[in-house]
């Protein structure tokens, strides 16, 4: 009989925790280690419908990519998010896990799979955690792109309607592309340094996008979002290969985020 211990364990040989930035918060987070798992639910993020279907498909494991305890809970109240979940999920005796940049660092995890979306080749990485606390991956787009055309292969990949960029050129053909899935455009400097003609990645802030606009380096903004959800049902792919007897389910979830016209 499988328990929520061996699946975590599972989960950290493939995301090991020494891989997680300093500032991190991935694991288990609650419930008991020593209680039986036959099935997970897979996330990117723990949220109420998240909940909801774990409920449904009878899951007594939730594994996101996003820790939803992140910093020091002082409090759990009725009526605020940590608060609403943590206690509904004791109620229903459901544990949550994370594997967060432990699994964004992790040799085939988040970055890697992102890499692999794109169809880049020749993938290598431009940076090595946990000295850097994150992986930058670079690699060559399958030919040489001008911005349309590079703006037009990361939407279909992505399946995104639209994405935002700084720094791109219409005179520039665009070989090869640095990747860091979810917030790492501030990571521009290392990506133009080794090599990458343009960063994908996310959550960019304006003053970013001026610094690498003036430095003749394009950043796209792929969303938090679009970004992660193919790592983490990477994640999902590899826990069901080395647990044959667990059955992973993949939560229906859209983004939080919406584009509007």
């Amino acid at each position: 009989m499988l328990k929520v211990k061996d699946v975590a364990e599972v989960v950290e040989r493939l995301a090991p925790p020494r891989l997680a930035a300093a500032w991190d918060n991935p694991g288990l987070l609650l419930g008991d280690a020593g209680a039986e798992c036959r099935r997970v639910m897979l996330a990117l993020d723990l949220t109420k419908p998240v909940l909801e279907q774990a409920l449904a498909w009878n899951c007594q494991l939730i594994l996101t990519h996003h820790p939803f305890i992140f910093s020091g809970q002082k409090q759990v109240l009725a009526g605020c998010y940590e608060g609403d979940l943590i206690m509904a999920l004791a109620r229903h005796n459901i544990a949550a896990m994370a594997a967060h940049t432990n699994w964004d660092n992790a040799d085939g995890g988040i970055n890697w799979a992102l890499a692999e979306a794109l169809a880049l080749q020749n993938v290598a990485p431009l940076t090595e955690p946990p000295a850097s606390e994150i992986l930058l991956l670079a690699g060559d787009l399958p030919e040489p792109l001008n911005a349309a055309a590079l703006l037009a292969h990361i939407r279909h990949k992505l399946n995104l309607p639209v994405v935002r960029a700084a720094g791109l050129r219409e005179d520039k053909l665009y070989r090869r592309l640095a990747v860091v899935g979810g917030a790492g455009l501030d990571f521009w400097p290392q990506a133009q340094s080794g090599g990458a003609d343009a960063l994908l990645s996310a959550d960019g802030k304006h003053h970013i996008g001026l610094q690498a606009a003036h430095s003749q380096f394009a950043v796209i903004d792929g969303t938090h979002f679009a970004t992660e959800i193919i790592g983490i049902m990477r994640l999902g792919q590899k826990l069901a290969a080395a647990l044959p007897e667990l059955e992973v389910c993949s939560a229906e979830v859209e983004d939080a985020w919406a584009f509007y016209a």
